[in-house]
């Protein structure tokens, strides 16, 4: 895998995402998100908040299911995008096209007790190099569907 993720060759795509209706509530599948700039994720309880994208890694997910010994659905990280590739932490201070919308990369998601809901250890599996994924904030809206690019764009600024 590269570096970096350019405008002209990007090897992550998303693959699948939800949205969280409810604080501490399922995760409900989507085909498709609506991000809003300056706001987030339409549907989820998070719109609006500080956080308005999460994003996590399929190959740091797998990492941390791996010391667990066991599979677990990546809907237990109650993240809104499941991305192909891994190096989430990365992207810190980096602009992302995710689909059609801007996304500005803040800082890495920290696990909380939430993730030991969907298995015990996991807080501690997903804390090592960031693998619990990232947040940022939407600077463009769009829409974001599985399949959907992920290419770092100019203009990548330090958080």
């Amino acid at each position: 895998m590269s570096a970096q993720l350019t405008e002209h060759e990007s090897r992550h795509a998303v693959l699948a995402l939800w949205t969280r209706p409810e604080a501490g509530g399922p995760m409900v599948p989507q085909d498709e998100l609506l991000l809003h700039a300056g706001r987030g994720v339409e549907g989820d309880h998070a719109c609006g908040g500080k956080r308005h994208v999460t994003l996590v890694f399929e190959d740091d997910w797998r990492a941390a299911t791996a010391v667990l010994g066991r599979s677990v659905d990546p809907a237990g990280r109650r993240a809104n995008v499941l991305v192909s590739g891994g190096g989430a932490s990365r992207l810190v201070g980096r602009r992302l096209r995710v689909g059609e919308a801007l996304v500005e990369i803040h800082d890495i998601t920290r696990p909380c007790e939430v993730m030991e809901q969907a298995a015990t250890g996991l807080r501690d599996a997903l804390e090592p190099d960031g693998r619990g994924g990232v947040w940022g904030r939407v600077l463009e809206g769009g829409r974001v569907r599985p399949g959907s690019p992920l290419v770092e764009v100019e203009g990548a600024t330090e958080c």
